[in-house]
């Protein structure tokens, strides 16, 4: 018995001992993780598109006071280097959002190397050894393979097909086929045709449906030619200046006051919607190996964006008074700081935030759209950024061909725009197809004609990329060949000079 009640004492002794030190090692734990801070970003990946949320979460309320009086400042490192972002953003302060909660936000740069990128806290060395911190990756979307040599004849015309009286390369007399017969003639593996064009011709109609019954015909006679096919459809741009009903329209700034222009804007997610049921069933069918997009930006004005942009772009400053400033007041202020372009900082960032807002257009289309290949019609200014698009963004969003438009532009802005591409993007950033345009008034009438064409086209192959020539080219577009403004050589001096880049490209060594 006494045996029995000693092993019983000793048993209640060892409990009580075990619950005291569980009960320090808890508090310790408890302590422990009070004192313990996380520095960590929105996600694991990112792409080129993507506005980094950082993240510090601290349960030490002493901690979260004194920070109320300093808040904390992150930046954001590769390797050993601090990076430098969109607008010149190096240092970000954070903003609490909640007790023990504090964030920032960091555009990725463009055309960020990809790789690991780790964020820091700074001015606190205090902290180093609390501090728990999780790297992030920026990451490339890889698109899907395009054909080496490659070359691609547009229709950008919506005359009806039904009509068409076309003379073929050998002088005969044909009917639309007579598209695909210069096609063939000038060196095209493809032909790329609009299909999508706003307004109809039947009140409130959104789309021109004059070709739309005789696309599949078109695709079935490509096929019969092993010439490859795809059909696109413009997005913002409309070609109306009645507004169809149902739409958001871009706001462009005159004398001070907002009017409405022809280009739908790119926040209608009615347009969103409507253009990828538009593409859908090309999308589904297999006889279309292509669906693009063009006019993939806020075609002409922009400036109903303001508040948006306001709100999402980190680093942007506004007037002490503009919550007192009515929405034609932000939308004048920011059109004039866009305009005068004294601030590049805050141009930088426009350019940056429009060129994100496209991108996660050109994903959720991709989305809806499923596996098909999609390619995109960019403008080649400032790299695409002067016009709202970044073609690191576009292949990030769903793009498997960039479709480089070097138009519009004389012999010294034709080198300018060559030598930034150069210097912009490699072969393993972005799959890009330069194209240059059948029309002499757009090459400043330059009395080489169509050789100047060819030669800009060369130097496009040989220069677009900074690490070796494209892949293929695009002449856009085969109705200006036929019936456009070439000057004495004719369709036939054009032709034979885009002839002549077709075999140069395919003459290329492979990268």
């Amino acid at each position: 018995m006494r045996l029995r009640n000693t092993v019983r004492r000793g048993l209640a002794l060892l409990l009580a001992v075990a619950g005291l030190y569980a009960a320090v090692f808890g508090l310790w734990t408890a302590r422990g993780r009070s004192r313990e801070l996380t520095l960590t970003a929105s996600k694991a990946d990112h792409l080129h598109f993507d506005i980094v949320e950082l993240t510090m979460l601290s349960a030490d309320r002493s901690l979260d006071e004194s920070f109320a009086a300093a808040p904390p400042r992150f930046v954001v490192m590769r390797g050993t280097e601090t990076v430098t972002t969109i607008a010149g953003i190096r240092e970000m302060k954070a903003v609490r959002v909640a007790p023990g909660r504090w964030t920032a936000k960091w555009p990725v740069p463009w055309n960020a190397p990809p790789g690991a990128y780790r964020p820091a806290l700074v001015g606190r060395p205090d902290l180093a050894e609390r501090l728990r911190i999780a790297p992030f990756r920026i990451s490339r979307r890889v698109p899907k393979p395009m054909p080496k040599g490659l070359v691609v004849a547009t229709l950008e015309s919506v005359m009806p097909l039904s009509s068409m009286k076309i003379t073929a390369p050998d002088g005969s007399k044909t009917d639309w086929r007579g598209l695909l017969d210069w096609a063939q003639y000038v060196g095209a593996d493809a032909f790329w045709m609009l299909g999508g064009q706003t307004p109809g011709l039947g009140k409130d109609e959104v789309w021109m449906s004059a070709n739309l019954k005789m696309i599949p015909q078109v695709a079935a006679e490509c096929r019969r030619r092993g010439l490859k096919f795809g059909v696109y459809a413009m997005f913002s741009l409309t070609m109306s200046k009645v507004p169809l009903p149902g739409y958001e329209y871009g706001l462009e700034i005159k004398d001070g006051a907002p009017v409405v222009t022809r280009a739908i804007s790119i926040r209608d997610n009615k347009r969103l919607s409507d253009v990828a049921a538009f593409l859908k069933p090309y999308a589904d069918d297999p006889n279309v190996d292509w669906v693009g997009l063009d006019y993939i930006r806020n075609a002409l004005g922009g400036y109903e964006l303001v508040d948006d942009f306001v709100a999402e772009m980190p680093g942007v400053t506004v007037p002490q008074e503009w919550r007192k400033l009515t929405r034609d007041e932000r939308m004048t202020w920011l059109a004039r700081k866009k305009i005068m372009r004294r601030d590049m900082a805050f141009v930088e960032a426009w350019e940056w935030w429009r060129a994100r807002r496209v991108a996660l257009i050109v994903r959720e289309i991709k989305a809806r759209l499923g596996d098909k290949a999609l390619w995109a019609f960019t403008l080649t200014w400032e790299k695409g950024w002067h016009h709202g698009q970044d073609p690191v963004m576009m292949n990030d969003a769903g793009v498997d061909i960039d479709a480089l438009m070097f138009y519009e532009a004389d012999k010294a802005q034709y080198a300018a725009m060559m030598k930034s591409w150069n210097e912009y993007i490699k072969h393993g950033d972005v799959q890009v197809l330069p194209g240059d345009i059948f029309d002499w008034g757009l090459h400043q009438k330059d009395e080489a004609g169509p050789a100047e064409f060819g030669r800009r086209m060369k130097v496009a192959v040989s220069d677009v990329y900074g690490d070796g020539p494209a892949r293929g080219v695009f002449y856009h577009d085969i109705a200006r060949l036929i019936w456009g403004r070439l000057g004495p050589w004719g369709t036939k001096g054009w032709a034979d000079e885009a002839r002549k880049i077709s075999q140069f490209v395919k003459s290329q060594p492979e990268k």
